[in-house]
This record gives C-alpha cells, structure tokens and sequence, in this order.
C-alpha cells in the first residue's frame, strides 16, 4: 500500500461509481460508505514494474504507470500518473484514465477528486458506459457523490455538449430502442430529476422533441419542454406540436399525452389545429384525440373545412380525421364549388355547436384525406344557426354572380358528395331567403340589370 494518506484519500474515490452507482446505493439513505483498503500492485511491462514515485513533504507523485484497486471489492481505476496533495485533500490522476466497477466504467484523460467535498471530475474524452448499457460521452462531467454530513443524493453535471444514450433497459422494458439526450448543459439529481439546458435534442423511439431548455421526471414519466419546444410523432403518420410550453405525459415508457400550452400548433396529414392550449392523446405512436381551446379560441383546418370555435374536439383513430365537435361560437367556413362559381366569399355556417363527420371509406384510405360527409349546426334559444352558401347557375357553366342562399334555422344540416354540398336541410323554425339573377343576355349589360327574388323560405325540405 502506497501511504497511508493516499490510502484515505481514495477510500472515498473507490466509492465513486457515477451516475449507476447512485440507484438504490445505501448512500443515498446517509448512511456510512463501506471503508475500503487501497492496494497499488503497480504496473507491469515485460516482466518489469514500471511504477515508480516520488514523495515531496505533502505530495506524492506517481509516474511509470499506476494501478489501485479496493480490497474486497470489484473497483479499480489505473492511469498513466498520479498526484496527491495531502493537505489540499486533492488526488489526480492524469492519462489514459480508467475506472471500473461491476456496474460502470468510465474513461478520461484526466480525473480529479476532490476528498473533501466528495467530488469527481472526469475531463476530456468522457466515455461512461453502465452495467445495462446507457452511454454517455462528452468533453467532462462533473460528479457530486452522496456522504455523510456532504450531501444524501447524488449529483452529476454534464457539459460541454453532453450525450447520453439510455439503453433499452432503463428506457424500460417494452422500449424498442435507446433514447438519446442532447444539450449544451446536463444535471441529474439523485438520478431521477434531469434538466437540461441549451439545444436540447431528445430522441426516443416514438418521439423527437427539440427546444432550449428541457425538464424530466425519469420516475413519474413526466417531460417539460420550454423555449422554443417542439414534438415530432416518429410514427408511420407524422405529427407535430408546437407552442410556449410542451409537456409531455408516459406511461410504461409509451407516450400517452402530449400537451402545448401557449401559441399551440398541432400539424398531422389530415388536419391542423391552432390554439392556446392543444391537448393530443396519442397511442401506438399514432394520434387518437385532439382537444384545443384557449382565450384567442380555436381553429381548425382541414381540407374541406375551416372551423373556429371557442374549444374544438378531434376524434382521429389512428390518426385518421373521422369527426370534429365544436362548441362555442362556432363558425364553419368552405370555398364554394371552384368549377361553377369564381367567389372571394367563402361558404358559412354558424351554430353555438358544429359537428362535421368525415367518410369513413375513404379515411380508410391513408394516402388520401378523408372528405366531409356531414356538417350540422346547432343553434339556442339565443340564437338561431346560420347558414351561407353560394351555387352556379344552371344557365352558365361557370359565374362570378351565384345564387346565394341565407337561412336561419333551429338546426341545420348539410350533406355533401364529392366534397361539395349536395343538399341542406333545415329544422324548427326556419326563415331566410334565397336569390336568383337573371340571365344577363346581353355583354353590354349594366351590373345592376338583375333581378333578385325573395322568399320567406328557402328552396328546401322542412321537417313537419
């Protein structure tokens, strides 16, 4: 054994086992680490013992190679060299660093330990890898072991431009890959509590979020991102999620929920969704539920419709659209039928409540987006549902001066086929009118040459 002082200055060194070390380890309850015997058998080439040192008054130096290992114990670190100041309670060791142990091993080309306050750095060429495979490397990683009267968790500190690949067993059983976390900056607390700060990747096998600053609750499966976050579904049908705030909810390591709070925006092949606050319900990788509302309201666009109301409620099975419920002020807007009608005006519904129902045969088809079958508006004994709509007339095959149709009505229901509405039907008490322009029959007509005609009821079916 080398000295009784570099004996005590790396029973606390031995200790040291990284970020593995600290699950379930007695230390984390305070109590007494295990003291351990230091023994330095020395470095051997061809025969010969390389290790040679040096003792100057409060220091030893080591060259020539060194190797210490814990007696009674799987522990060992060995090193090009070594320096340890007694009274600074400070050991080095410099070169082609090497630390194992039954549940880690961690190289370095440099590692310094600070006894006294029960501190390790690792410089250069981090390369960390566990018992259950998680990876890390980076350029140095600071590592704050638990003690008595120090600290009672554990504490790491990764940066520059930590990396870290979680194996497919502390990711949990059922993960199909590693997960790899990214960031300029990396703290763990007690290995549970994870916070990472500047470019923050994270990639996990249904997920990729980016953002500046990222929050994990390795335990509770909970994830926080802010500044800047973003969500990317790695399903067969992408989706993306964007916002002030993005959390994330996991349950056996699989996404269930993904949240934006503030400026959300939700994207999928089917529809986009715009709100305050976006809550996506996903499974299987795929989304099966969108819910948005919030103070500026929301919206929703799809490829035949555009709704705004003051919350929306997406029913999408395996990320295919199959129905939208809105509630609150609800506005559905169309474009009127492009081949017969040139309109700036869009094509209205309006009802305290707008359902629309998409096709289930051709939602069934994934390359295409599924059409609008049905859209119904509800009205209140406040008011009535409004509906607007445009069509060509039957004497041009294309105008700028469709027929328009306005109806109040207690309920209103609109039926489409081809993406087009084929006919509306309207319920309870029903009023409005319905224009007709007269042919122009001649070039040189004035703009005001037509003639409007009003009813009291619209060309339409009315429920007795």
């Amino acid at each position: 054994m080398r000295g009784t002082s570099l004996a005590a200055a790396f029973i606390a060194l031995a200790g040291c086992a990284g970020v593995a070390r600290a699950q379930g380890g007695a230390n984390l309850t305070g109590a007494p680490a295990k003291v351990c015997l230091v023994r330095d058998t020395g470095v051997v080439v061809n025969g010969v013992v390389t290790t040679h040192l040096t003792i100057r008054k409060d220091t030893t130096y080591f060259g020539g190679g060194v190797n210490f290992w814990c007696e009674g114990t799987d522990q060992r670190v060995i090193a090009d060299s070594a320096e340890h100041y007694e009274n600074r309670k400070l050991l080095i060791l410099m070169g082609h660093v090497h630390y194992t142990e039954a549940r880690l091993k961690l190289d370095a080309n440099r590692m310094t330990y600070f006894t006294a306050e029960e501190r390790l750095l690792a410089e250069g060429n981090v390369v960390g890898v566990t018992n259950t495979g998680t990876r890390f490397t980076g350029r140095a990683r600071e590592y704050l072991r638990p003690a008595v009267g120090v600290r009672t968790q554990s504490h790491l500190l990764a940066e520059p431009r930590a990396n870290i690949w979680v194996s497919p067993q502390d990711a949990g059983k059922d993960s199909k890959d590693s997960v790899n976390v990214q960031a300029n900056r990396i703290i763990m607390d007690n290995d549970s509590l994870i916070y990472a700060k500047g470019l923050v990747v994270i990639e996990r096998p249904d997920l990729l979020s980016t953002s500046d600053s990222a929050f994990v609750d390795k335990y509770t499966e909970f994830a926080r991102l802010t500044q800047t976050p973003k969500v990317v579904g790695r399903g067969d049908r992408h989706f993306t999620l964007d916002g002030d705030i993005i959390d994330i909810y996991s349950k056996a390591h699989e996404v269930e929920r993904v949240k934006s709070l503030g400026h959300g925006l939700a994207t999928s092949d089917d529809i986009t969704l715009k709100s305050d606050t976006i809550d996506l319900r996903v499974s299987g990788q795929k989304l099966q539920r969108a819910y948005s509302w919030g103070k500026s309201r929301a919206h929703a666009h799809s490829k035949d419709q555009d709704i705004t109301a003051d919350s929306i409620d997406v029913l999408m099975p395996d990320q295919t659209l199959r129905m939208m419920r809105s509630v609150g002020r609800a506005v559905a807007e169309s474009t009127p039928d492009s081949l017969k009608i040139v309109s700036k005006k869009l094509d209205r519904l309006d009802g305290d409540t707008v359902i629309a129902e998409f096709d289930t045969l051709t939602a069934a088809d994934t390359s295409k987006q599924p059409a609008i079958k049905t859209i119904l508006a509800l009205g209140t004994p406040a008011g009535q549902a409004k509906s607007y709509y445009q069509r060509g007339r039957a004497d041009e095959p294309k105008t700028a001066r469709p027929d328009v149709n306005y109806t109040l009505a207690d309920t209103i229901t609109v039926t489409f086929r081809q993406r087009q509405v084929y006919r509306i039907r309207y319920q309870g008490h029903v009023e409005g009118f319905d224009s007709e322009l007269a042919t122009d029959t001649t070039k040189t007509a004035k703009k005001d040459s037509t003639t409007i005609k009003s009813v009291k009821k619209p060309a339409a079916t009315k429920k007795p």
